[in-house]
């Protein structure tokens, strides 16, 4: 008994983090929660996507990235958003949006690296403790 016990409880706590997506599955998130950075500026530029995972941790929570303190989009589970952006070291974070079933926590953010003609790709991931953001790495 002690045994299925032991193994109900680490299948929970594995089950208790988001999966990882890849970009080409992910969905395009809808025009009207993507807020800024949508044109290519005049000179030159790169591209930043953020990939948020999937799975039900956190999928009643809205998700809300910034571009150096701006609010650019409103991203879901299973959800990419991309910023044009000219190269630099632009700050990308994360935070909770106030809306669905979730609020309060902090915005969690990056040093990003933009670089004119390329594409930088990022990721949005979530366990028990919160949610993260950090550089996407597509291990398939």
């Amino acid at each position: 008994m002690r045994i299925l016990i032991a193994a109900a409880a680490v299948a929970m706590v594995a089950g208790c983090a988001s999966t990882a997506i890849s970009v080409r599955d992910a969905k395009p998130v809808p025009a009207d929660e993507v807020y800024a950075f949508q044109s290519k500026p005049s000179s030159e530029s790169g591209k930043i996507t953020v990939v948020r995972d999937s799975g039900a941790v956190g999928s009643g929570c809205d998700i809300v990235v910034y571009v150096d303190g701006r609010k650019a989009a409103k991203i879901g589970t299973g959800q990419r958003a991309t910023f044009y952006l000219p190269p630099g070291s632009p700050n990308i974070g994360a935070g909770l949006a106030g809306s669905g079933l979730c609020a309060g926590a902090a915005i969690r953010t990056i040093a990003a690296t933009v670089q004119a003609g390329k594409e930088s790709l990022y990721r949005i991931s979530g366990d028990m403790a919160g949610f993260y953001i950090g550089p996407y790495v597509d291990y398939n």
